[in-house]
């Protein structure tokens, strides 16, 4: 099973992430919506295999939450889900160490694409 945490502050998120991945059998999905649930779950639950990560969240955004993360020494590839899309944005969180960058919308296409770029392992959905 490969397991992945949603942290997002929009429940509509959640709800469209969760049912693109609910096509893939192996993938199994938690969920959070601030960047300080997420840190307050990692402090306890580091089975995760992927985190996707939005940038513009309350109490804790995106960034400080990858930032807070690393200095954890939580090493969990992490996508970058955002509409953020100006260059310095994107360069900022490559060069912090995200593993990849989703810019929202997306497709299930991109998003299995993305996954499957990060972790190397290939997921054979349903569209």
């Amino acid at each position: 099973m490969f397991s992945i945490l949603i942290i997002d502050d929009t429940k509509s998120v959640h709800a469209f992430v969760k049912n693109l991945l609910a096509k893939a059998p192996d993938i199994q999905t938690t969920s959070v919506f601030d960047g300080a649930q997420g840190v307050e779950l990692l402090k306890t639950q580091k089975n995760f295999d992927l985190i996707l990560l939005d940038w513009e969240m309350p109490n804790l955004n995106g960034p400080d939450t990858f930032v807070s993360l690393k200095e954890m020494g939580i090493t969990i590839p992490t996508l970058m889900m955002t509409t953020k899309n100006k260059p310095e944005d994107i360069e900022k969180m490559i060069g912090l160490g995200v593993a990849e960058y989703l810019m929202k919308p997306f497709t299930i296409d991109i998003l299995f694409d993305k996954i499957e770029f990060v972790s190397g392992k290939a997921f054979p959905y349903a569209a």
